[in-house]
């Protein structure tokens, strides 16, 4: 068994690819095939090679690893031009002579008689009687498409068929030399031993044009699977407000590759039950292209946060910095932020608010800003400073410096004060994290050091003592 994965490069590496990728990976994993990568780069206007390296980039960091590739079509020519000639030359195909300004005549006679438009086949009966023109006269090729149904049986969509009559004698090789997609995909897929061709939905009018060309050069055809679109969360072709978004842009939100593997995994096929977190090799031991739907799946960004939120909780402080650091300042490193982030990975959903809850730890003690409906619903009492310069002392004392002895330190204080433990709390947030949420502020205060978090409640109290409630050099709201 052989599979494909061949994109274009016209663009990024968008979400819909991006499962077709995943899908063709696990089918042929499942099934001990192979996957081969393919760049269809024939469209000479619209392909890019900085889009062919992104793609590939995008794959790799997505997790999605190919057996043989890339092959660029490109390197290709010659072959595709070959191959079109021994359909010429077997009578498969034909040369076709017929102008733009022909071709757009009967376009329109046939559009004035209220009829779709169909290739008049002009210049095959010229062929076949005999009536030829100069090699060397503008023209393209193209090959004969006979009457009678065109059938095959699709792992998703089931019994599909298409009629010949229907079908125009469609272009292999254009004027300029160049081959059109159905013949350059044909012929790799013959020369490249594909089995399988799982592609989009909105490949499935190409398919009866790929079964004639495939018989025509007398190879077997793969078996086909078309994978049903993507909707968006309005039930709507996606769209980039809805999530028709790039793998990179994802990347750059914060969404770690095996979430979004897992998620777009699951946009079409289910592992059974109500499991909802599965890795790729847990996939590939029993993922089948048949058990995918035929109904539309429907991409919901805010279960892909939640996944990625789940991903994040479960994995390692070591497992998450490499994907972290292009979100944190240049110069720290996994040594001094390890025990931040494992505090800190349950609270976020990606790695920007993971990264945003880690400026505590990384601002200098005197820089830290307040936080200002905080501070005005926290910081009130004439004896607020000297609650907390009892604070202050008693944390001094306090040995070993653990979330256990510091918590108990704390609530003795408030007891000894007739004060709620939260009077305090509060405000040794606000002076830790310069914020009126964090994770546990015991916790916090032990990932900062005992002499990070005296200073900065000494900077607290200093700015109380100083004679305003709400400090100066808050945040703006």
């Amino acid at each position: 068994m052989k599979l494909r994965f061949a994109p274009s490069p016209t663009g990024f590496l968008h979400v819909g690819g991006a499962r077709t990728a995943i899908f063709n990976l696990l089918h042929a994993r499942r099934h001990g095939g192979l996957m081969l990568l393919r760049i269809e780069d024939t469209d000479v206007e619209r392909s890019k090679q900085h889009h062919a390296e992104q793609i590939l980039q995008s794959l790799l960091w997505l997790g999605v690893e190919w057996d043989e590739g890339p092959i660029y079509q490109s390197d290709r020519l010659e072959r595709y031009r070959e191959r079109a000639e021994e359909l010429v030359a077997s009578g498969k195909a034909y040369r076709c002579y017929c102008t733009v300004e022909e071709l757009d005549a009967e376009r329109t006679a046939a559009e004035k008689a209220g009829e779709g438009y169909r290739y008049s086949g002009r210049c095959r009966r010229r062929a076949e009687s005999g009536d030829t023109q100069p090699d060397d006269a503008p023209h393209v090729i193209r090959c004969k498409v006979g009457p009678g149904p065109i059938e095959f049986h699709d792992l998703i969509r089931g019994d599909v068929r298409f009629e010949g009559e229907l079908i125009d004698d469609f272009v292999l090789i254009r004027s300029d030399g160049n081959p059109t997609y159905h013949l350059s995909v044909v012929v790799d897929d013959v020369d490249m031993e594909i089995t399988h061709v799982a592609r989009g939905d909105d490949h499935l009018s190409n398919t009866p044009k790929h079964i004639v060309l495939f018989r025509a050069f007398g190879a077997n055809v793969p078996t086909f699977a078309h994978l049903p679109l993507i909707l968006g969360s309005d039930r709507k072709r996606l769209s980039k407000r809805t999530g028709a978004t790039s793998a990179e842009e994802y990347r750059d939100m914060g969404i770690v590759p095996e979430a979004l593997f897992n998620f777009l995994t699951l946009l079409g096929w289910n592992p059974g039950g109500d499991r909802e977190l599965i890795s790729g090799d847990e996939a590939a031991q029993i993922f089948d292209l048949s058990d995918v739907n035929k109904a539309p799946a429907v991409f919901d960004p805010e279960k892909l946060l939640w996944m990625n939120g789940q991903y994040l909780m479960r994995m390692s402080a070591d497992e998450i910095y490499p994907h972290l650091a292009p979100f944190l300042p240049g110069d720290t490193s996994l040594a001094e932020l390890r025990p931040a982030i494992e505090l800190s990975k349950a609270r976020g959903r990606t790695l920007k608010e993971i990264a945003a809850q880690l400026e505590t730890y990384l601002v200098d003690d005197g820089a830290l800003e307040y936080d200002e409906e905080t501070a005005k619903k926290h910081l009130k009492g004439d004896d607020l400073a000297g609650r907390l310069t009892d604070l202050h002392e008693v944390l001094a004392n306090t040995e070993p410096f653990d979330v256990t002895t510091t918590e108990a330190a704390l609530r003795a204080l408030a007891e000894s004060k007739s004060v709620s433990a939260a009077k305090l709390i509060h405000p040794l947030r606000l002076a830790l994290t310069g914020r009126g949420a964090s994770p546990p502020i015991f916790d916090v205060a032990v990932v900062l050091g005992k002499d990070r978090t005296l200073r900065r409640l000494r900077r607290l109290i200093d700015r109380l003592e100083g004679g305003s409630d709400t400090p100066a050099g808050t945040a703006q709201s």
